[in-house]
């Protein structure tokens, strides 16, 4: 055995030893890919590449304890799940926000690449201003469960002076800026800070469930800012979703409070040992847009694959509309 596998049986043996009658350690990953091409120009880019490594116990209490680690492309983080018999309080990185948890959509069928879930304007659930959240998820009750999290207070910072440089190579004299004043339009900040908003605690609530077949889920963000500039916004979602005969339904409504709203309408069934479905998707936005997707997913075991197509008509333009194939592949174990 060479020195890197004793090493690692060595700490499993030592982890594993501390309770050796409930503790349970697990190792397992996930990718994902898609070579797409928009109107000519082909891509190829990796959206998941991350490994988790996950420890079970319960405590003297009779309360389960979950630790989790994960890690991926430029990012780690570490979360704890404390079962306590009325729901599990959950505490760090990938806490997120409790919109986040749920708010995936319904309509999107036949579809292994992640939008977002929206097609268009990115939905601001929350997630990014909670930070480190602490989140609580309740026993499930009637068929409904419960989220509800609270992310970190994030102080405002002022900007400090610096200096800019104008970068569209007419002048790449540095031209010194006071601080709280931003750089010019050609400009770029090479030191100094520009001024950040912070905001109060992000809450942020969610549920979902079924009543007699159909599927139903909703939640609401708030975000509410310290300075004048930036507006609060209560973000939210609802979804909805029904099977009849093998036929799977789906509704969403994504609404960012006033700067856009994104509903979908889907319908997937299986056909072939794949899946497949159809949506169709508008976002209303300073300028409309329609979305309409078309996709199937292949399972082969511990391998996923689909092929999508998505059109992308912007009203009133020709400009932003897009006809873009993808091929999304995922291996998870």
């Amino acid at each position: 055995m060479n020195r890197s596998k004793l090493i690692t049986t060595t700490a499993l043996a030592t982890v594993m030893s501390a309770s050796a009658a409930h503790a349970e350690l697990s190792l397992s990953g996930f990718y994902a890919a898609t070579v797409a091409d928009s109107d000519g120009g082909v891509t190829h880019a990796t959206s998941t590449s991350s490994m988790y490594v996950t420890y079970t116990d319960t405590l003297d209490n009779g309360m389960g304890l979950t630790f989790n680690i994960s890690a991926s492309a430029g990012w780690h983080g570490a979360d704890v799940f404390i079962d306590t018999g009325m729901g599990t309080l959950g505490l760090g990185d990938g806490q997120d926000s409790a919109v986040d948890k749920m708010d995936g959509s319904p309509a999107i069928g036949g579809s292994l690449n992640a939008y977002g879930p929206r097609f268009g304007t990115a939905f601001n659930d929350g997630d990014a201003a909670s930070g480190a959240s602490i989140m609580y998820t309740s026993p499930s009750i009637n068929g409904f469960t419960v989220k509800v999290s609270r992310g970190m207070e994030v102080a405002s910072a002022a900007s400090t002076a610096g200096l800019c440089v104008v970068t569209d190579g007419t002048d790449l004299t540095p031209n010194a800026v006071t601080a709280g004043n931003a750089c010019a339009t050609t400009s770029t900040r090479i030191s100094g800070t520009a001024a950040v908003a912070g905001h109060d605690a992000v809450m942020s609530y969610a549920v979902s469930g079924s009543v007699m077949g159909l599927g139903v889920a909703a939640g609401v963000s708030s975000i509410d800012y310290h300075n004048t500039a930036t507006a609060d916004i209560d973000p939210s979602f609802m979804t909805a979703s029904y099977s009849l005969g093998g036929i799977n339904l789906g509704y969403a409504m994504y609404d960012s409070d006033g700067t856009s709203e994104e509903t979908q309408m889907g319908v997937s069934t299986a056909i072939g040992g794949m899946t497949v479905g159809v949506t169709f998707a508008e976002d209303d936005n300073t300028t409309d847009t329609d979305y309409m997707h078309i996709g199937a997913i292949k399972s082969l075991g511990a391998m996923s694959y689909s092929v999508e197509y998505l059109e992308t008509d912007v009203s009133g333009t020709d400009t932003g509309d897009s006809d873009t194939w993808g091929f999304t592949y995922t291996i998870g174990f």
